[in-house]
């Protein structure tokens, strides 16, 4: 490389940038949106295969439909997410 081609390589910085059209733009995001959809989907099917969940998805079942509750104001303060 000579003293030119480093000197224009050293002149590139980080606003240097890109032109991509707007339709290649939407494309990405619609893209970006599917991707979430479907790992949303996968965990869903993952957590209907796991057997802890299930059991522990039930007994929280049980204990709501017994009037085991408590305030989320309450819980919020446990964990400290006020």
């Amino acid at each position: 490389m000579n003293e030119n081609e480093a000197g224009r390589r050293k002149e590139k910085t980080a606003t240097d940038s890109v032109a991509v059209p707007s339709s290649l733009l939407h494309k990405m995001s619609e893209v970006a949106l599917g991707f979430e959809a479907f790992q949303d989907e996968l965990e869903d099917y993952l957590l209907s295969q796991d057997p802890a969940f299930l059991a522990q998805m039930r007994q929280a079942r049980v204990h709501h439909r017994e009037g085991e509750t408590r305030p989320l104001d309450d819980l919020k303060r446990e964990l400290c997410t006020d």
